[in-house]
Order: C-alpha cells, then structure tokens, then sequence
C-alpha cells in the first residue's frame, strides 16, 4: 500500500521529537550529577581541597599525555617519573625541567602550554570566583514579605500596637535591603568573572600578536627558531601564555638565554610576566577604574568602593594596592642595581653593550619574582647576587612594605579570632619546612654529594629547592667543566636542562611534593603558631 506524503512527513517529525527527547533525557542524566558535584565541591569542600585535587588529576592527566605523544627526536626516551615532573612543573608554573625541551614534539609542547595556562594564577583565581559565587544565595523572601507583615490589634494599647506595625514594616524592609544587597554583590561577582576573563584573553592575544610580529619583522630572532626547527606561531604563543602565567618553561633548550641580545623582545615580555602576577592587583585596578569611567555602571563603582565584600584575594582596596606596586618595584630596582654593579664586566654579560645589559639586568629581577625565564646563565652569576635571588624566590608574590593596619571583615566589622584546629597550630611554619626539604633532599642525593661536590654543592640545592618551593625555575643547571676528575673512565656530557634533571628518582619524586606545597602555600601562612623561639 503505498504511502502518502502527508504520512511520511508526520512519521519523521515524530523521529526527531522522540531523537530529541532522548537527546535531552540523556542530557538532563549527565547534567544532574555534574551539577550536584558542582554544588557539593562549591559549598562543602574547603578550597584546599579543591584546588589540591585540581592540580593532582590535571598533573598526572598531563604526564600520560606527554607519556603517550611521541617526542620530535626519535632517539629521546625518557622514564615516566621526568615527564610526571614535566607535567607538576608546567602545571605549577615551577619551570624545572628535566628534559631538553627541543626533544618534545610540536603537540607536547602545547600540552605544556595548556597545563601553564591551567595553573596560571589568574586562571586559578578566576575558577576560585567561579566556585564562590554559587554561595551567595539569594534569600527566599520576597517583596511581598511586607504586605504579609502580621498585624496585632491591641484595643487596651493603640500605641503598642502602632509600634508593632513599624517593628513588622522595619523587619520587611531591611530584609529586602539584604536581599538587594546579594543581587547586587552576585551581578558584581558576575561582573567580575567576565572582566578577568577578558583581562586573561586580552594579553595572551595581544602578547601572543607582539611577540609574532618581533619574531617576523626581526631576522635574527626569526633564523634561530628555523634553525632549531621550532615553529614560529607556536613558539610565540606558547611564550606568551608561560610568560603571562610565569610558567618559566620555554620550547628552547637554552630558555631565553638564546635571545639575550634582542632587547626589543625582552621587553615585550616584561609586562606580561607583570601583569599575570605580582602586579595584578595593580593591573585588576585600573582595569574597574577605566570601567567604572567609560560605562558608568553600577558594578565597577561598588567594587570600587568595597573590594573587600566581592571577597576576591586580588582586589584590594587602593591603599594596599599602591603599597605591593611600590614594593614591587622596589625589589626590582633593589635586583637591578646590584645584578649590573656585580657583574658588569664579567662573563654574564659577555658580548653586550651597556643598553642590552641594563635589559638583561630587569629581565632577570623581573623573573626571579616567580617566573624563571632566565635570559643569562645563573650559575656564573656572581654569589652575592645569587642569594639575593634565593630570598626573592622564597617571597612570595603578595609580598608588601605597608604599615601594619587592623584587620577587618568585609562587612567592615572587626575581624574576630578565628577557630583553628589543632593540625595548624603545630604544623611548621612554611620556612621551616623548606629548611626540611633542603635537608630531605640533601639526603636522597648525599652519594652525589660526596662524589661530585663542585656541582652538587650545598648552595645549588638549596636554591633549586626554593626555585621549585616557590614556583620559580630558575636553575644552577650541571656543568661537566665542574666535575672532579676523581673517576676517569666515567663520561659526561652537559645538558641543557635543570639542575634537578641530575637527580636521582627520589629527588625528583621530592621536587614534585614541594612544588604542590609551593603552589598552595597561601593556605599555610598562618599556621605553626605553637612554635615559639623563646
């Protein structure tokens, strides 16, 4: 029996509902649990936990990737622990490597990039407001809560009962105030999530864009990435990115240091190493205050007016802000001043005029502050230096000169003491858990030590220690020219990568512990108070 058009037609708009039907069932089933896992991690998890999870599965999914993915050179081979490190140092924004980085491949490097880009603290920061703003809940009462104010008729006391009538209107109406009062702050976090976004796209694309047109408009930084075969849109994004998350981690075996002699880039690079972390804050306010200026809105005015109620480490009031840019500053000024009277006339800057120099000089105090793109070789660097650069390190970047002032809630109340557990209270303070890991790692490579102590010398572990604590990457690096001729039949060949690349399974394993600690140190600032030094 053959079959009308008319019957065709409503048998397959009776397919498609029914595929659409399914569609959105299966959907509402995935969506469901991602959303009770969202609310659960968001109002019942401690942030700790949060981001502590966050670094771990993103870390050992990147070191499978980087696992899995075949390195450009078919020779490289390396365990699983170096590319378990690899991964923990992108992802940590550390910058160790213990791999020459010419040996990965093209999609290896943009698995660093993206592991960079996750951890970056920005981004972090941004998921953190995300994660936060589902607790601001809006209340339940409406404006109707006023019109069902319960009115009491007392016949022996009119005045009683006028009283109660204001009492009921006053509960109603402050209750909507309160809830204004969370429409406001949530369309402010709102705000403020999508500000921070832009922030983050505007400088990855418009350093990702500078740093092409360098590389395209300038020949000799463009000859060294053809000759080493790195490619040029990637090598220029994948800088940026690590540049403005302070990842450290460059495609070149030789970091920066390659390109030592193009001022021009290594300024471009400066303010994106700036702006991604010890300067945010700084950046983050004239960002709302142009806002505020050009769109006359009502967010950036509040958030203007109380940073401390959007509850977002990073927007601070304009005092602080002008004390940690002025501190900022003054340690990179402090750095400059003595990198170049220290080193002028020595082999650091061997080759330089005295303007490429002074660039070199502010690349590297600029970096030392957290991002460890080195564009000379720290290990000639001269020793007095070097220790300033250790306690550089070991700061971290929220670091401020200020007076000291009385905290407050960001209701505006005094801040009251706050309960802590016993846990915190006896933990160590964070430096002297570094004095640990010095010691621990001391003790995992104490046969290098004894055999090779030119290298392997006190004053590198500790900084190679401290540059991953603090999520740095500057490195001592290995040098077969120090090695002591104590063994003759054994061989050594220099490799362009961290001083950590030289340890043994166990140091590395150590390495990757201390940068998780590193990377979540702002939670552990305020314990070890049962310590006392006298």
């Amino acid at each position: 029996m053959p079959f009308s058009l008319t019957q065709m037609r409503s048998w397959a708009d009776a397919f498609v509902v029914n595929r659409m039907h399914s569609f959105f069932r299966a959907s509402r089933y995935i969506s469901q649990p991602i959303l009770f896992l969202y609310r659960f991690f968001a109002f019942h998890v401690h942030t700790f936990w949060i981001q502590l999870l966050y670094f771990v599965c993103i870390s050992l999914f990147g070191s499978f990737l980087l696992v899995v993915l075949k390195p450009s050179n078919p020779s490289f081979s390396s365990s699983y622990v170096d590319m378990l490190y690899l991964s923990t140092s992108a992802l940590t924004d550390s910058g160790l490597a213990t791999v020459k980085m010419e040996d990965l491949s093209s999609s290896q490097i943009v698995v660093l990039t993206l592991l960079m880009f996750l951890g970056g603290e920005v981004f972090v920061s941004l998921i953190c407001l995300g994660l936060g703003s589902c607790k601001y809940k809006k209340p339940e009462l409406s404006v109707n809560r006023v019109d069902s104010v319960r009115i009491e008729l007392d016949v022996m006391n009119p005045s009683r009962t006028i009283d109660h009538i204001e009492s009921g209107l006053d509960n109603g109406v402050s209750e909507i105030s309160s809830t204004d009062g969370n429409d406001l702050r949530q369309s402010c976090t709102r705000y403020l999530g999508f500000v921070i976004l832009g922030y983050v796209i505007l400088f990855h694309v418009a350093g990702s864009v500078f740093i092409l047109l360098y590389l395209v408009l300038i020949s000799s930084s463009r000859d060294v990435l053809k000759q080493k075969g790195i490619n040029v849109v990637l090598f220029s994004i994948s800088v940026a990115v690590s540049s403005f998350a302070n990842g450290g981690l460059i495609p070149t075996n030789e970091n920066m240091a390659i390109f030592s002699k193009n001022s021009g880039l290594l300024l471009i690079i400066i303010p994106q190493i700036l702006a991604g972390n010890t300067l945010f804050p700084l950046f983050l306010k004239l960002v709302i205050w142009a806002l505020r200026t050009l769109t006359k809105s009502e967010e950036p005015k509040h958030m203007i007016q109380n940073p401390r109620k959007m509850r977002f480490e990073h927007l601070l009031p304009t005092l602080p802000v002008a004390f940690l840019s002025a501190t900022v500053v003054g340690f990179v000024a402090v750095m400059v001043v003595l990198f170049c009277s220290m080193n002028w006339n020595s082999a650091v800057f061997d080759g330089m005029n005295s303007y490429q120099k002074v660039v070199n000089a502010l690349f590297m105090a600029v970096n030392t502050r957290h991002s460890g793109e080195n564009s000379v070789d720290p290990s000639i660097i001269a020793p007095a230096v070097l220790l300033l650069f250790i306690v550089m390190m070991y700061l971290p970047a929220s670091t401020t000169i200020a007076p000291p002032q009385e905290e407050t809630s960001p209701e505006g109340n005094k801040k009251e003491t706050s309960r802590k557990s016993l846990a915190q209270y006896l933990i160590m303070p964070q430096f002297s858990c570094v004095v640990v890991f010095v010691i621990v790692a001391c003790i995992t490579e104490r046969r290098m030590l004894s055999r090779d102590p030119l290298n392997f010398s006190t004053l590198n572990m500790i900084f190679e220690v401290i540059s991953a604590y603090g999520n740095v990457g500057l490195s001592m690096g290995y040098s077969c020219s120090r090695l002591l001729k104590l063994h003759p039949d054994s061989i050594c060949e220099d490799k362009p990568y961290s001083f950590s690349g030289w340890w043994s399974v166990e140091g590395k394993l150590l390495l990757v512990i201390v940068m998780f600690y590193g990377k979540l140190s702002k939670f552990s600032m305020r314990t070890g108070k049962a310590w006392k030094l006298g």
